[in-house]
């Protein structure tokens, strides 16, 4: 049965140039992935200019018997966007809020003890404030409606003193040992209101479930992914699960793919994330070493192709639900069936 082994968080995953590669319980006191040592060979490349290809996203999941959305803030030194979806899952009604902003309008955290990540522009606010300290995550948002989509809001908290709380730091190197990933997720119960112009909607703790993920990595010119992320509850159990296509060359020992199954948490295998009949046709989900086998099969696709500055994205935001199996690190047998969840899937060239 795979296993990878869970260490304490270092305060900093990289010291005097050198990775901390793994995977660890808690967070990193600093996230920073600064000051690798030639990540992008040897040529003399100074320092101000590898900082800018390390870029940033942090997104906020929320998700109920009636709602699933997401919130994404994506941050590079020259531009940053931020964009929330929401979908009504009776109805499939889906709304999206979407923001180009400028350079330097965005400040990610370097800790996330007491921070806030905010986007503040006129017709739209978003703030995910991070408060481990207090055992909190906020998420707020505030949009004025249009003739497109209608007024939205919501005050969003994860509560992570709650049972079912499980978190993961990982360090992982991106294509090559000399560049970097780093990524911190949690997940929780969660409770809030949502208003949509259509109707206010209380979420309770007894149903609400939140997936907090943060990334940075020094990015190639071009770059694709796809990964998962799904949130429900089996036998009154919270499950949440994030799964993507490999970045390292030795993705056995360095991913970031976890289960987490009420309150404890099971490093899952490498997967490949293949879509035989395209975007909107189903996801199949495979490992090699038989504990993940799923299908998530594509409800509505947020798509998006985006032109600024020097940067291209062609970028899928899916919302759709899993059917398959998933065995924790002791052999456990879970059984899912329409566990919702959004996939992800991005092409990125800048």
């Amino acid at each position: 049965m795979y296993t990878r082994e869970l260490k304490p968080a270092p305060d900093y995953p990289v010291v005097n140039g050198i990775p901390e590669f793994g995977s660890f319980s808690g967070p990193f006191a600093h996230f920073d992935i600064r000051g690798m040592k030639r990540p992008f060979g040897d040529f003399p490349i100074p320092s101000f200019l590898i900082n800018v290809r390390i870029m940033e996203t942090m997104r906020f999941l929320f998700c109920d018997e009636d709602n699933i959305g997401e919130i994404e803030i994506f941050n590079a030194v020259y531009f940053s966007f931020m964009e929330t979806t929401l979908w009504n899952r009776k109805t499939k009604h889906r709304i999206a809020y979407r923001r180009i902003l400028p350079p330097g309008r965005i400040k990610f955290p370097l800790s996330f003890a007491n921070t806030v990540t905010a986007c503040r522009v006129p017709g739209r606010f978003v703030k995910i404030h991070t408060r481990l300290q207090k055992k909190l995550i906020h998420a707020d948002f505030d949009f004025i409606g249009s003739d497109a989509r209608p007024p939205c809001e919501a005050r969003l908290e994860m509560n992570l003193s709650a049972p079912g709380f499980a978190e993961l730091s990982s360090l992982i190197p991106y294509k090559v040992k000399r560049r970097s990933l780093a990524s911190f997720q949690a997940t929780a119960p969660l409770h809030g209101w949502i208003g949509t112009g259509y109707d206010d909607h209380q979420i309770q703790e007894q149903t609400g479930i939140g997936f907090f993920d943060v990334r940075k990595a020094y990015y190639s010119l071009r770059t694709k992914g796809s990964s998962v992320i799904g949130m429900g509850r089996i036998d009154g159990r919270l499950v949440s699960f994030q799964l993507a296509n490999p970045v390292s060359h030795d993705s056995a020992r360095y991913n970031d793919n976890v289960l987490f199954l009420d309150g404890k948490v099971w490093p899952l295998p490498s997967v490949r994330i293949t879509r035989p009949y395209g975007v909107q046709g189903d996801w199949v989900i495979q490992d090699t070493e038989s504990m993940v086998d799923l299908v998530f099969s594509p409800i509505s696709d947020s798509a998006r192709k985006l032109s600024a500055f020097v940067v291209r994205t062609d970028y899928h935001t899916v919302y759709g639900s899993f059917e398959g199996v998933l065995l924790t690190g002791d052999g456990e047998k879970l059984t899912l069936r329409a566990i919702p969840g959004i996939g992800k899937k991005v092409r990125l060239r800048v």
